[in-house]
C-alpha cells in the first residue's frame, strides 16, 4: 500500500492527512498515461488538503464516500476523518472505443 501525507500550513500539533493507494489499486494507477496519473494524484492530494483545512467542520463519526471524475477516469474515494485518511477506493478508466 503507498501511502504519503498531505498537510497544509497548519499549526504542526496537528495531524496530516494521509492518502493511502492500495496494493490492488497501484497496478491500475501504474496504468494511467502520465498525464492522467499526475491529474489524479494531484486532485487526491487535493483533496486530502482541504480535508485537512476544513477537518474541525467533519463529523468524525464515519467515512464518507465521495466520488468524482477526474481526467475522464471515475474514482471513489473514502475520506476518514477520525484517522486522518483518504484512500482511493475505486478507479474506473474509460475504454477506448473500437
Amino acid at each position: 500500500m503507498t501511502s504519503v501525507a498531505a498537510s497544509s500550513c497548519a499549526p504542526s500539533s496537528s495531524q496530516a492527512f494521509t492518502v493511502l493507494i492500495p496494493r490492488g489499486l497501484q497496478a491500475a494507477v501504474e496504468g494511467l498515461a502520465a498525464e492522467t496519473r499526475q491529474e489524479l494524484l494531484a486532485e487526491l492530494f487535493r483533496l486530502a488538503a482541504l480535508a485537512r483545512q476544513e477537518e474541525s467542520q467533519l463529523p468524525p463519526e464515519f467515512p464518507y464516500t465521495l466520488r468524482l471524475d477526474v481526467a475522464g477516469c471515475q474514482v471513489s474515494v473514502e475520506l476518514d476523518p477520525s484517522r486522518s485518511r483518504l484512500t482511493l477506493v475505486g478507479l474506473l478508466r474509460p475504454q477506448p472505443l473500437e
